[in-house]
């Protein structure tokens, strides 16, 4: 059985399609990095304008390089530092595990007959940062994102091109869980399984995995 997990919101204890659920990075970067937090969102995580497009979707997209960008989006807002430096802060910032989810990982990942992937919107410098840097490659077999595929997870053509190259068969249904409801309704439409998160429970009581964890006798880790 194929199993994936969105990153951030999921496997990430970060961004949240929930406002009431995110635990923000950059709390204290006008503080660290004289930048202010309202300033970088506008110019660089938010639409320009209503119905236009953030520079960052642009970057997750693959169609813009992240470091190019920020070098010349940062400047302006005051900062001084190297992009390097900027994208070291924020990558660690941003790098808050949900170990609960991660303890259900580990646990398929001892069961026979289970593969783990990675299918995230992200842009090139994350996800290596993610998957070698956090050593999320020790966990899952596979990452998936949005840069590498060049289209984005809300498309459901993200979902058709991952089963393309896993050949994946009609009627598999891989099991897939993100926290925003558009992306799993995209995958719901490519005949994925697919499960709004919103907390571990999520994971713990789908049928699924309670059949895979249950048929082996996996108890919690402590």
């Amino acid at each position: 059985m194929k199993i994936f997990f969105d990153v951030d919101g999921v496997i990430i204890d970060g961004w949240h399609a929930k406002p009431a659920r995110r635990n923000p990075w950059d709390t204290t970067l006008e503080q660290d990095l004289g930048i202010r937090r309202d300033a970088l969102q506008r110019t660089f995580f938010m639409p320009p304008e209503p119905g236009g497009e953030s520079l960052m979707s642009v970057c997750v997209r693959g169609e813009r390089d992240l470091k190019e960008v920020l070098a010349e989006v940062l400047p302006p807002l005051g900062y001084r530092g190297s992009v390097d430096a900027f994208v070291a802060y924020w990558f660690e910032k941003d790098s808050n595990f949900n170990h609960d989810v991660l303890r259900i990982v580990r646990q398929l990942k001892r069961c026979g007959g289970v593969d783990l992937y990675l299918a995230t919107g992200q842009e090139p410098y994350r996800a290596a940062y993610l998957w070698n840097d956090l050593g999320l490659k020790d966990l899952f077999d596979e990452i998936f994102y949005s840069a590498r595929l060049g289209i984005p997870k809300s498309d459901t053509r993200f979902f058709a091109k991952v089963g393309e190259l896993l050949d994946i068969a009609r009627g598999e249904r891989p099991l897939f869980f993100d926290d925003t409801e558009s992306v799993v309704m995209a995958a719901r439409a490519g005949g994925w399984d697919a499960y709004v998160f919103d907390t571990v429970v999520d994971l713990s009581e789908n049928s699924r995995i309670a059949h895979i964890l249950g048929r082996i006798g996996e108890a919690p880790e402590e």
